[in-house]
């Protein structure tokens, strides 16, 4: 394996306020499933639909899991983002491009990692709604919403990072 650079990317002022934003609802979720605790019944769905529908249920502590994986996910990517010189690259790494590099990858961990625990903080809040039948599904457009955002995001960082050899 080829020695890379190691170069450390600093967080942007809005990174860190997207990275706010998005513990900030994170803690929200578990505090709002905390307090609806003991409305929500023992029956909660678990899967949706390509439609937003529930066609899956199963019991209330399987909500518990959505904060959860924002949480393990979150975490998870943060430790990642602090070794870009670790990452696989669609472009070879030189002392000449790697600062570009390491950022451009870095940006799209920071931007998948947050999107990512923003939509198990959503889910949190929408199954509770659900199960205690304040709603009937996931609103339609969220799901593909999230889904554009991590697709382009991902789509935009392979031509940049091709564009920016």
């Amino acid at each position: 394996m080829e020695k890379r650079p190691r170069i450390e990317v600093d967080k942007t002022l809005i990174q860190k306020g997207f990275e706010l934003a998005t513990l900030t609802f994170l803690f929200l979720s578990i505090v709002y499933l905390s307090l609806e605790w003991s409305g929500i019944p023992n029956r909660v769905p678990i899967y949706f639909n390509a439609t937003g529908e529930a066609d899956n249920w199963g019991s209330k502590t399987a909500i518990i899991l959505f904060p959860m994986l924002g949480m393990l996910i979150w975490g998870f990517f943060t430790v990642l983002e602090r070794y870009p010189h670790r990452y696989n690259y669609v472009v070879k790494i030189t002392e000449g491009n790697a600062a570009l590099q390491y950022r451009s990858a870095v940006v799209l961990m920071r931007f998948l990692k947050n999107t990512i625990a923003l939509l198990f903080a959503y889910l949190t809040v929408e199954c509770v709604q659900i199960a205690k039948g304040v709603g009937e599904g996931l609103t339609w457009w969220v799901m593909p919403l999230f889904l554009t955002m991590i697709f382009s995001a991902i789509i935009l960082y392979i031509v940049h990072s091709i564009r920016w050899r």
